[in-house]
């Protein structure tokens, strides 16, 4: 399973990388998709084998001992990280009981908390189920209009589901700990869902100026759990605002589809295509067997 895993996560962020050369933050729905088929993906092995390839030639090959250990090693791991994604819903919970409710805002048929939470230095938006806002502390001290900006960003993170995005990018990368490429993708799907929500409240009519001055305000060293998703990281702040500045090349829809389409029918078959099994041997008849063993062991004699 490892193999076949590694082989896809390598097709899939080849694809990802080809749909984002030209802009890299569009539509994230293929990044979604890969990701989502990675954290799924010891699932498909359950499906029906179609073995359609050539058997393999027989031969048996002295692999070192650390192949048997593999799954040991492989287990460990995701016994670890899963630890480390549990630590961070805790740590969310935490938030929830150390916070204070300052007012409730619709997103779309959902109702989203708005928490006070000392401690954090920008706003942070979290929770599949229960949705939620944190701001910090000097919340009651910004001007309105970054209070405007800073929502109408984070009611747009849980309108578009990206906290339930970002857990699933968690747990690929959980399952997925010992490869680079899932981790790329996951913050690539991090940094697509800022882009979008950016767009959005820049259609919405705020000014790219006036949006622009706000993150640069914000940004700031936010440490959060990994499901949450904080309005600004200085590591990807820079390219937001070129962004808002920047004439954003238009995909093809259709192009867009038919990578997905790729992406999820390559992982359906690597996952059910199997080597077919190896002839039988052909059996020894009777007769050669009795004649055999009524042979004289020494002819020469």
């Amino acid at each position: 399973m490892l193999p076949t895993a590694i082989a896809f996560s390598l097709i899939s962020a080849a694809v990802v990388w080809f749909a984002g050369r030209r802009d890299e933050a569009r539509d994230p729905r293929l990044t979604l998709m890969a990701l989502g088929l990675l954290a799924v993906f010891p699932l498909l092995f359950f499906l029906p084998e179609w073995r359609v390839l050539p058997p393999a030639d027989g031969t048996r090959s002295d692999a070192p001992d650390l192949i048997s250990w593999l799954p040991w090693i492989w287990g460990t791991g995701v016994l670890l990280f899963s630890t480390r994604l549990f630590a961070a819903l805790v740590a969310l919970h935490r938030w929830r009981k150390n916070s204070e409710r300052i007012e409730v805002r619709e997103a779309g048929e959902a109702l989203v908390d708005i928490r006070l939470l000392e401690g954090i230095s920008g706003p942070v938006a979290a929770g599949i189920f229960k949705p939620v806002v944190f701001v910090p502390a000097a919340w009651r001290e910004w001007p309105q209009e970054t209070r405007d900006a800073v929502l109408a960003h984070e009611i747009k993170h849980h309108r578009r589901r990206d906290p339930l995005l970002r857990a699933i990018g968690a747990v690929a990368c959980t399952l997925h700990w010992f490869n680079p490429l899932v981790w790329w993708m996951a913050r690539r799907l991090a940094d697509q869902c800022e882009f979008a929500c950016d767009e959005e409240v820049l259609a919405d009519g705020m000014g790219p100026e006036r949006y622009a001055n706000v993150l640069c305000d914000l940004a700031a060293s936010t440490r959060s759990p990994a499901t949450t998703l904080a309005m600004a990281h200085e590591s990807g702040l820079e390219a937001r605002v070129k962004r808002m500045f920047s004439k954003v090349p238009k995909g093809s829809r259709a192009a867009l589809s038919a990578l997905l389409v790729l992406t999820s029918l390559t992982a359906l078959g690597l996952a059910v295509i199997r080597r077919a099994d190896p002839p039988p041997k052909p059996a020894i008849p009777v007769e050669e067997i009795q004649i055999r063993l009524s042979a004289d062991p020494f002819p020469g004699n």
